[in-house]
């Protein structure tokens, strides 16, 4: 009976993981509902011997997206993503992280950083890594996600080096943000310097 049940189990986890989508991630928790975690851990390794899943950080998994060229690498924002909605937490980009999302950088890094509401900690993803810094939560008082998103990328940057291009960039992504109703209110809680270079924007 035990052994029909722990096949039943085997079954319901990889039959999830083979109707998600390319790039789905998978924790260890998520299937702890129905079994222990050693168990889980089991199935997620036959998964992953089977090319399933690649197992990329501790208790992280991804359902892999191929290419002609091989494995296409998940984009560490998705992951960043994920583990918050596991954690029950909020997350902003922060620095050059940011930057590269509003498209005044260009420069590839190789890891992502984040303020949280959640603990400060560092996760590495192969030869790339994910950085979450604690922060006061004045920090997540903004209703939309693109000035906040804005103001921090501005904070990395400094005051004396946001030119015309950098304004252009950002009145770029303004006018394609979905979130257009919260600019309003959201940009009474920049600082001074931001709203004045951004207000016009809105």
């Amino acid at each position: 009976m035990q052994e029909k049940n722990d096949k039943n189990i085997k079954t319901t986890i990889l039959n999830r993981i083979k109707r998600s989508p390319e790039h789905s991630v998978f924790f260890l928790t998520d299937f702890a509902r129905i079994t222990s975690l050693e168990t889980v851990r089991k199935v997620l390794s036959q998964a992953c011997d089977a090319g399933l899943l690649t197992h990329i950080a501790h208790g992280i998994y991804v359902k892999p997206m191929m290419s002609r060229f091989g494995e296409v690498p998940i984009p560490l924002e998705k992951i960043a993503e994920e583990i918050a909605a596991r954690d029950h937490v909020q997350i902003m980009p922060t620095g050059s992280t940011a930057a590269n999302m509003l498209g005044l950088s260009t420069q590839v890094t190789m890891t992502v950083s984040y303020i949280t509401t959640g603990a400060s900690r560092e996760i590495k993803i192969g030869n790339r890594s994910i950085r979450f810094r604690r922060a006061a939560p004045r920090n997540f008082a903004y209703k939309g996600r693109t000035i906040p998103l804005i103001v921090q990328a501005f904070k990395e940057l400094g005051k004396d080096n946001i030119r015309e291009n950098e304004l252009s960039a950002v009145s770029r992504y303004m006018s394609m943000a979905n979130d257009k109703e919260t600019f309003t209110e959201d940009i009474l809680l920049a600082p001074m310097w931001i709203q004045n270079l951004i207000k016009k924007f809105t």
